[in-house]
């Protein structure tokens, strides 16, 4: 998996070591666009440990190419083991990013999971609490709730038919919950225990699409 670092100084090296160096010149206009984006930088750069960007277009967002250059390395595997964006302000940087690391997270979690029977994927999302998520399952209904509460706003209302749909709810809430965005969530899951192989790009797209109002 790839490790995303921040570096300000304007050399081309980083801890005294010269890596490609790269001018990303891109007009992204989704998330589908960075991941496609992540997918083939990845490709060309297999076989180095680290490349270096140096600047990107204005308008281009180095945080959500971040997440899908993780996101594409858990499905591609090659020998770039982190990848360097040149910035100005470093803590700056850094600070815009903890949403994104938060989705890292949630994905990485999420991952770890899906070839785990529904009834195991159920009990790790049970033990969520940690998160200060209000978890309660219902046994007679077969149906286990997650409510997240960070502000009084309205309710965002969430349901889950299947395990897929679950993974995908549970990384939206570790997500907010992390990144302690400001916001109400309420998810009901049916405890649907059928069997069904996850394909990893389609549950990661839709996590990116679920997340996406709350981190952007």
């Amino acid at each position: 998996m790839i490790d995303i670092v921040f570096d300000s100084k304007a050399d081309d090296t980083f801890c005294g070591e010269m890596f490609p160096c790269v001018d990303i010149k891109a007009k992204m206009s989704s998330w589908t666009d960075y991941m496609n984006l992540a997918q083939n930088f990845i490709k060309s750069y297999s076989e180095h440990k680290s490349v270096i960007v140096k600047s990107v277009d204005k308008d281009f967002s180095i945080n959500k190419f971040s997440v899908a250059l993780f996101a594409e390395s858990i499905q591609n595997q090659s020998n770039l083991d982190y990848v360097v964006f040149k910035v100005k302000d470093l803590e700056k940087s850094r600070e815009s990013y903890k949403p994104y690391l938060a989705l890292t997270i949630a994905v990485k979690y999420v991952l770890q999971l899906i070839d785990k029977t529904p009834e195991e994927i159920y009990r790790n999302i049970s033990d969520l609490g940690y998160l200060g998520l209000d978890i309660k399952s219902d046994y007679l209904k077969n149906m286990m709730s997650l409510k997240y509460k960070e502000t009084a706003s309205p309710k965002n209302k969430y349901k889950a038919h299947n395990a897929f749909e679950a993974l995908v709810l549970t990384a939206l809430l570790k997500t907010v919950s992390l990144a302690k965005i400001q916001a109400c969530f309420e998810v009901e899951i049916d405890l649907n225990n059928t069997p069904k192989k996850i394909d990893v790009k389609c549950l990661v797209e839709e996590i990116l699409r679920k997340v996406s109002p709350w981190v952007h």
